[in-house]
């Protein structure tokens, strides 16, 4: 079975690029994966460590429930309309399962697990083509537009391309789902990302047909424990929690949490460093001449290659190489073979990225 196969063909497959470049795991700067360049919340390592031995001789607190609070205050959500999961994706595999939809509506390009997900719980799946540098320009609902049990599927800001929906336009598309008693499943897993106050988020609707899900492993730089939430209508979340699986939140992925939300710096400069970055990295690629730069909000940018014959296939290869992952974006339903897409991270780490991207463009 070919590595993208079992990987779904994202990125941070750090395993199977030490085996195939022959670099130890640990070599690798990684690019391919969309995780806070500040990393975990200092001294979480250590308040991990200290309750190691008792989280893993007994069961994890059924449904989150100390971080499910947690999160409530935190959020200033009702704790009925929301539910924890072992990531987003998790989550969002567990809501196509719930919902058995007929047909599912996916603009493209956007995130695959929506399709896949989807497919698994029998759904008919439809694209919808998206304008790359304004989501919302020309967008059109399928001809015979919505049915009853439709899911229609929406990432903001989207991934791959980091760019926002507009609020009116999402608005509209809540009102039309509505009339035509349509669901609408809303991402915003790198929502906090684009530096947005908090109340901005969809979660803070009452749609009552409304479904948003929200990553943290990506803002707490947790992706091997895996954490996210759902916020959804309180009694169709009472009945996900009521007859779901009480033990989907890992115990240490439950402490976790519950220190990161005690953090209250840490959101603060995450956000600083990715504005500043992801400013320095448009400025500088721009300025090499060579790419489309598309003017992304999240930690994360989309390029397409501008010289004739360019393959980022090829560019992703040759920099993997040199132990930089990038994410080769060739696969994603609406790209071809001259995108690939970049994780916002350190100073340091940006620019021996743009040093190599450099030396690597004279070669091929």
């Amino acid at each position: 079975m070919r590595a993208e196969q079992e990987d779904g063909g994202h990125g941070g497959d750090l395993a199977a690029a030490a085996e195939r470049f022959a670099i130890s795991a640990a070599e690798f700067c990684d690019f391919s994966t969309n995780i806070n360049p500040l990393g975990p919340p200092e001294g979480l390592l250590e308040e991990l460590k200290k309750h190691m031995e008792k989280d893993l001789l007994q069961y994890p607190t059924p449904h989150a429930r100390e971080l499910r609070r947690g999160l409530c205050s935190f959020l200033k959500v009702d704790k009925g309309r929301i539910l924890l999961g072992n990531g987003a994706n998790e989550l969002i595999h567990l809501f196509f399962l719930w919902k058995k939809p007929k047909r599912v509506i996916i603009p493209s390009p956007s995130f695959a697990e929506y399709e896949r997900a989807a497919r698994l719980a029998g759904a008919r799946v439809e694209r919808l083509p998206l304008s790359l540098e304004n989501p919302s320009r020309n967008f059109q609902l399928p001809a015979a537009g919505l049915s009853p049990g439709d899911v229609l599927v929406f990432c903001n800001p989207n991934n791959p391309t980091g760019i926002s929906y507009p609020r009116e336009f999402l608005e509209r598309m809540l009102e039309e789902a509505s009339a035509r008693e349509a669901t609408v499943l809303l991402d915003e897993s790198f929502f906090l990302f684009t530096g947005k106050p908090l109340r901005d988020s969809f979660a803070y609707s009452d749609y009552s047909h409304l479904w948003t899900v929200i990553s943290l492993t990506k803002l707490w730089a947790l992706p091997g424990l895996r954490l996210g939430y759902m916020v959804g209508p309180e009694q169709e979340v009472g009945l996900l929690t009521k007859n779901g699986d009480p033990w989907r939140v890992n115990a240490l992925a439950q402490r976790a949490g519950l220190y990161c939300l005690a953090q209250e710096d840490y959101l603060s400069r995450s956000l600083e460093l990715i504005r500043c970055e992801r400013d320095f990295l448009q400025e500088e690629l721009r300025q090499l001449e060579k790419f489309k730069v598309y003017n992304g909000e999240a930690n994360f940018l989309l390029l397409r290659g501008e010289r004739e014959g360019f393959s980022s296939k090829e560019l992703c290869e040759e920099l993997a190489s040199r132990a930089l992952l990038l994410r080769d974006a060739s696969n994603y339903p609406g790209l071809d073979g001259r995108y690939f897409r970049i994780a916002v991270k350190t100073r340091r780490e940006n620019e021996k990225l743009l040093k190599e991207l450099q030396e690597v463009l004279q070669k091929i």
